[in-house]
């Protein structure tokens, strides 16, 4: 309760604003006679998500599941691929120019080539999704086992330390800021590269129910699949958040293992 009390006062005004807003909008809706199909008063949208929830439950499974699966690719992909261009000077030559380079490719036109060459199903989705978030993990995580202490890493050097013990004892900790700041980072991309694959082909997923719900006018329904897809934005931002906060390691716990090991 102290906890949920302490909560309560660090964000009231931004409860306040938010009741605020959406009492004005509400109210200004009424007053301009605003028809729903053009801007629906937040009852309205409620009233959607309540009529409809069974609809938007079976939709946002659909995104979820791109989303999960795609970011878990990226993830895997974007960490072996950045050990690898640290580690091997040949792969960092041949690979990393095009990892940059493909960053300059917007993915909106990927996603029409990907859903062309293997359908529309959850496949091209998944790859866009991977597509999307792969380049911020890998450089950032790059750059964090690239930002060791040039003091220990000469001094695991002259104990003779091998490879698999500097990276281990050295880099990776030094490297998981970077890490998690690359997979935070990853988890809003993935939910617009979801969209986007959705945009360009689907008969389920949030993306396609936007679409769809924006041909039929209904435009509440339009409003109630962005608020999910904030959510879950937020939401999977929270959940890397929370690991990092149990894994990553402060300077000072950094140096400690160092000596640790050398002793």
């Amino acid at each position: 309760m102290e906890r949920l009390g302490r909560w309560l006062r660090e964000y009231a005004l931004a409860i306040l604003a938010c009741g605020a807003t959406l009492g004005a909008w509400e109210a200004g809706v009424a007053a301009a006679g605003i028809p729903p199909f053009v801007l629906p008063a937040p009852s309205a949208i409620a009233g959607a998500l309540a009529r409809d929830w069974a609809l938007f439950a079976r939709h946002t499974g659909v995104t979820l599941q791109e989303i999960l699966i795609g970011y878990l690719v990226a993830a895997a992909g974007g960490l072996l691929a950045a050990v690898s261009i640290v580690r091997f000077r040949t792969v960092e030559r041949i690979v990393y120019p095009y990892i940059i380079a493909s960053q300059t490719v917007p993915k909106i036109a990927i996603a029409p080539l990907l859903i062309i060459w293997l359908g529309a199903g959850l496949l091209p989705k998944v790859l866009i999704v991977a597509v999307t978030a792969f380049f911020p993990i890998t450089v950032n995580t790059v750059a964090g086992l690239r930002a060791v202490d040039e003091h220990y890493l000469n001094l695991l050097r002259s104990v003779a330390a091998s490879d698999a013990q500097v990276f281990l004892r050295l880099r990776l900790p030094y490297a998981l800021p970077f890490v998690f700041a690359g997979l935070k980072l990853a988890t809003t991309l993935s939910v617009l590269g979801a969209i986007v694959a959705e945009f360009m082909g689907a008969s389920e997923g949030l993306g396609y129910l936007i679409l769809s719900s924006t041909f039929n006018f209904e435009v509440a329904r339009v409003f109630v699949a962005l608020l999910v897809l904030v959510a879950i934005g937020v939401g999977f931002f929270g959940v890397i958040a929370l690991l990092e906060r149990g894994l990553s390691w402060k300077p000072a716990a950094r140096a400690k293992v160092v000596q640790v090991d050398l002793a």
